[in-house]
Parts: structure tokens; sequence; C-alpha cells
């Protein structure tokens, strides 16, 4: 990744980390917050993690991807809900096919009702505005679910414990 590149990820990441201090979690699950954004975002520029994330769904054109941030949004967001045992503070959004850039998927904190977009640089890095309020709450389902086991075995993580507690929500 080239220097601006770097620069502008680097910072995205820095603001996701400041952002969850705003949100007025216990220190627990704010620390947990912060370990997954670190482990996500630097999962994003591994290209073992990009292969065994997207080439099951659009094979190699993940090597077309201009930033390390592109296509993470529904692997990311959606390990974290799960991982984050979502129900009670985080709630996973989408934006349809409707937006000319989407789908797009993000969190949202419930109680603060913070937007918290683990890829939102994804679209900073195309000078593009992300339309949240085109976001309406989604379940995981099993495709997305397939996504994030893919995604979170790739980085080392318990991707059954994942599964476990998904399904336990359902």
């Amino acid at each position: 990744m080239d220097k601006a590149k770097e620069q502008l990820f680097e910072s995205a990441t820095k603001k996701l980390i400041g952002q969850l201090d705003t949100m007025g979690l216990d220190k627990l699950s704010r620390m947990q917050a912060k370990n997954f954004v670190l482990l996500f975002r630097d999962s994003f520029k591994s290209d073992a993690v990009k292969q065994a994330t997207f080439s099951r769904t659009i094979g190699d054109d993940y090597k077309k991807f201009p930033y390390d941030a592109y296509g993470f949004c529904k692997a990311a967001s959606c390990a974290f809900v799960g991982l984050m045992n979502a129900p009670k503070e985080w709630r996973l959004m989408y934006i349809n096919e409707i937006w000319a850039y989407g789908p797009h998927y993000y969190v949202q904190h419930i109680k603060s009702g913070q937007v918290f977009d683990l890829t939102y640089d994804q679209y900073e890095y195309d000078r593009f505005t992300v339309p949240y309020y085109m976001g309406q709450p989604v379940k995981i389902n099993r495709e997305a679910q397939d996504t994030v086991v893919r995604f979170l075995h790739s980085i080392g993580m318990d991707f059954m414990q994942f599964v476990k507690t998904n399904n336990a929500k359902e």
C-alpha cells in the first residue's frame, strides 16, 4: 500500500479506537471491542485473509481492490456483532443495493445510537459519503455466516464460537 493509503488506513483505525471511548461501554466491552478492531483491521492487509474471505464468492477479483478495507464490511461487521454478543449493545445494519455503491454492512451501537463502521474508510478513500440514514437492521443469514467463519478462521479466531453464539440468538 502506498504512503497516502497507509496514512488514511492508520488514521481510520485510530479514529475507530477513539470512537469506542465515546460510547459509554463498560471497561471490559470497550477493551474487547478495541482488540477486535485492531485485529480485524490489521488482518485486512493480509493477502491470505483476503483469499480465505473472498475467494469462494468473487474468486481472485479481490486482487483488484485498490484499498485494504475494501470488501470486508460484511465479514468484519457480522463478526464484530457476533463476537460482542450483540443483541443488547450492538446492531448489524445494512444498506442495500439501491445505493449505487452498496450493498454495505456496518454496526450501530444501540445505547448511544452511534454508527460504528469498521470499513468506512473504503468509501472515504473514494471520496464518497455513506448514507447511513438508508441503513436497516439485518440478521446474520447463512451466507453471511459462511463469510464470517472463513474470515475468522483465517485470522486464527475460534470460528465455532461465533457460530454457536450466533445460532443461540436466532
